[in-house]
């Protein structure tokens, strides 16, 4: 090798360590000056558009990773500043996806705020994040030598600017100012935090609105999970009283409602089963429960006659099996605490390999995978932050009932779905007739672990106060109330019988006990 070549190699990576420098410079203003400018001056001043507190801490991300961009080409490409690059990239991710999720489930051209190129500005935050990150990889990926970058410095502390990141930074300087006066008079200095639903923005001091409604609530019970850190339910296999906050009571004296009707016990029968039964159904002249992630078909005298463990985990994630409802001619359909479901049939040949998929065991003999079959999730409004434990059937509709937990212990309602495509049909809170909740009570304490279908109505069993309402689903209102004796002490399913007796499945002292009850 001779020395030109050597030279030549040296001026060669000298020009790229510049042309990065340029770049970067280039992104610095091109992030600061387009997304942050334009919603600043354009969005901001021009057509009155007023961030929320998620908005500004986007733009702040924006500026911040702008600013290091430009502390990279006056000081050299130092570690701590492309690490601080990434963490406030990090940030931005963080809360453009935090207001992303509190809007993306809304319908069509709902949502927060302006629109551009029909998406709204807080997904924008995304892609422009995601360009950050995108364009950092391309520029260190076509980078000199990292020596060549301390070459280029030539021991000095700082680079000289040229004209181009010099105007960069100016230019720069004037629109984080404006963003300054623009947050300073729509937010205000702390501890005023900015607005969740920002009015117009307006210099008339009339129409300004300074809050600090922004701290309420923010440290009590802290969890990343937010409205999400909802504990699991109490099932047969696993109480779960104290994380929920609550305490079962058999006495349906203390229910939340007067009591119209006294059941009693004409018939206790023990299930010879070693497993805690959570649910349990008459479908199609034979038992059908489950335990877990297990379903179980008995005989009428309770001997076993087939069974499979689904896998939980495959496509949409299964909660434990909390009901199982005839479905179609000759199917059926389970479903877990988090609303989501398998619509499953027998088969003595079914096809192991396809139908692996879908459970652990029995793939031999049940099928999930086929035509009306399969796996889905149920969207729910008002019960979007509740389990369920339970699942009813007309034949045209099918029933779910929220529980409470540790977040909410007051809701109660009612979801509806149509059973020929699981789409949500209506949601309610069942009224009481002739005034028969109890003053300051509701009906969110009760804890509904079985829904039944007869004869036009529903029936809804709550194990705490041992209470079971007779809803009628198509007025929404509770027409009767009925109790069941305290020596039943988890009542789990009910179910009514081919003489419509009803009947109580309750595991407790470690056995499953099957009530049938009477007036």
């Amino acid at each position: 090798m001779s020395e030109t070549c050597v030279n030549n190699a040296c001026s060669k990576d000298a020009c790229k360590v510049k042309f990065f420098y340029f770049l970067m410079a280039l992104a610095g203003l091109v992030l600061i000056l387009f997304p942050v400018g334009i919603a600043n001056v354009i969005f901001g001043y021009i057509m009155g558009d007023s961030p929320c507190t998620l908005c500004w801490g986007q733009r702040q991300a924006m500026i911040f990773i702008g600013v290091m961009a430009f502390f990279i080409v006056r000081y050299g490409l130092k570690g701590k500043y492309l690490a601080m690059l990434l963490i406030m990239t990090a940030f931005g991710f963080y809360q453009s996806f935090a207001q992303f999720g509190m809007h993306a489930h809304r319908d069509l051209d709902q949502g927060f705020s302006l629109q551009v190129f029909g998406i709204h500005t807080y997904f924008w935050a995304e892609v422009v994040f995601f360009a950050v990150v995108f364009l950092l990889g391309v520029f260190f990926f076509f980078a000199p030598k990292l020596s060549a970058f301390d070459k280029e410095m030539n021991g000095e502390s700082v680079r000289k600017w040229c004209k181009f990141s010099f105007s960069a930074v100016l230019i720069s300087t004037i629109i984080v100012a404006s963003n300054v006066v623009q947050a300073f008079i729509s937010t205000g200095i702390p501890p005023y935090t900015g607005q969740g639903d920002p009015v117009r923005f307006s210099l008339n001091p009339k129409f300004i609105i300074w809050s600090t409604d922004g701290w309420n609530g923010k440290f009590n019970g802290f969890s990343v999970l937010g409205k999400r850190d909802v504990k699991a339910p109490d099932y047969a296999f696993a109480p779960n009283e104290a994380k929920l906050g609550i305490t079962f009571s058999n006495d349906s004296n203390n229910a939340p409602v007067a009591i119209d009707e006294a059941l009693n016990v004409s018939k206790e029968q023990k299930i010879d089963f070693a497993k805690p039964l959570n649910t349990l159904a008459l479908i199609n002249n034979e038992f059908v429960a489950s335990s877990k992630f297990e379903v179980f078909f008995f005989d009428k005298d309770f001997k076993l006659t087939s069974d499979f463990e689904i896998d939980p985990y495959f496509s949409a994630t299964i909660d434990p099996i909390v009901g199982i409802i005839p479905y179609m001619q000759d199917k059926y359909m389970l479903i877990g605490s988090n609303k989501s479901l398998l619509r499953f049939g027998k088969n003595e040949n079914a096809d192991e390999s396809l139908q692996w998929a879908d459970f652990v065991r029995g793939y031999d003999k049940f099928e999930g995978q086929g035509k009306g079959l399969g796996r889905g999730r149920l969207d729910t409004v008002r019960a979007k932050f509740h389990h369920i434990q339970s699942l009813a059937s007309d034949g045209k509709y099918f029933y779910t009932a929220s529980v409470p937990n540790n977040k909410d212990k007051k809701s109660f309602v009612i979801s509806k779905f149509s059973l020929s495509d699981r789409v949500l049909s209506g949601e309610f809170t069942p009224q009481m007739l002739d005034n028969k909740l109890k003053e300051n009570r509701s009906l969110g304490e009760l804890y509904v672990t079985a829904l039944a279908y007869q004869d036009g109505l529903l029936y809804a069993l709550s194990k705490n106060y041992n209470t079971i309402l007779v809803i009628e689903p198509k007025d929404e209102v509770v027409i009767r109330t009925l109790s069941f004796p305290a020596n039943i002490t988890n009542a789990r399913s009910l179910f009514f019988d081919e003489d419509k007796k009803l009947n109580i499945l309750s595991y407790q002292n470690g056995e499953n006990l099957l009530f049938t009850l009477s007036k």
